[in-house]
């Protein structure tokens, strides 16, 4: 559980770091199964425009088992339950490679925009977990975020006329217009947390970020993975996106043992 201060901090802030979070061999689990998951062609997964090489993988939570207890580890779940004051369920569950010096931009934007909008959430009663699996320095792409935005409600955005498929890309269907992004950040001001791997962000579905290119040579591959309240239903929409990537089921989720990632699959 989350002390007092950090959840003060969180409630303030918008976003929670807690460095070194994941042991070094739960990620080494984790990382292991990145080339499976990446080589796997199917709507689920997203390359970047301009290389080719994959940007983003979808729900796959639901067809690998090592990822489907990693959503349900506790150190990631209470804390969820305790920010958001209910039980939750996996609304959305992402792997962003970002890989060396072809990792492209995430524009500014505010996940909550496109939760309300694309799938009928009807209240930014979620958050996501962002677990760094690569140490995460300012050089390859860190997130960046604008502190205390997320009690400022949905901010004015540039909207591209476009499918589902362009809220994965690097050029986005609701980004932030800069007079907002400038309105906010003289305000409050930009952050770029950095941590080395294992560490996990926690931040609200409210709040303005975004990332740059990779220019380093060293990959930053993070997971994703939002929690939505379950006091939170979504409403009916016309042409839902896709269930791998926003789930419209709301099971709760159900904990698994405190060293079930690395006890339950070792090292061979």
């Amino acid at each position: 559980m989350l002390t007092e201060k950090q959840v003060e901090q969180y409630e303030e802030d918008g976003y929670l770091l807690l460095p070194r979070y994941l042991r070094r061999e739960e990620i080494d689990v984790l990382r292991g199964e990145l080339p499976l998951v990446f080589e796997e062609d199917s709507p689920r997964r997203v390359m970047e425009e301009g290389s080719g090489a994959v940007r983003g993988v979808h729900g796959v939570h639901e067809t690998n088992s090592v990822f489907r207890t990693l959503v349900r580890l506790p150190r990631l779940v209470e804390p969820a339950r305790q920010l958001l004051g209910s039980d939750v369920h996996v609304f959305q569950f992402k792997i962003n490679a970002k890989l060396a010096l072809v990792g492209d931009v995430w524009e500014w934007h505010q996940d909550y925009r496109f939760w309300h909008d694309e799938d009928g959430m009807p209240t930014d009663r979620a958050l996501s977990a962002a677990i760094l699996l690569d140490d995460v320095d300012e050089f390859n792409g860190p997130l960046m975020f604008v502190p205390g935005s997320h009690r400022e409600g949905l901010c004015a955005v540039h909207t591209r006329d476009a499918d589902w498929t362009q809220t994965l890309t690097s050029k986005l269907k609701y980004s932030l217009r800069v007079e907002a992004l400038a309105a906010a950040a003289k305000q409050r001001g930009i952050v770029a947390p950095k941590a080395p791997a294992g560490s996990v962000l926690l931040f609200h579905s409210n709040i303005l970020h975004g990332s740059g290119p990779n220019m380093s040579p060293d990959n930053r591959t993070m997971v994703l993975i939002s929690y939505n309240s379950l006091e939170n239903p979504l409403r009916d929409v016309p042409n839902p996106r896709p269930a791998f990537l926003a789930s419209r089921t709301p099971d709760p989720v159900r904990t698994v043992g405190h060293d079930a990632l690395a006890a339950g699959f070792p090292r061979v």
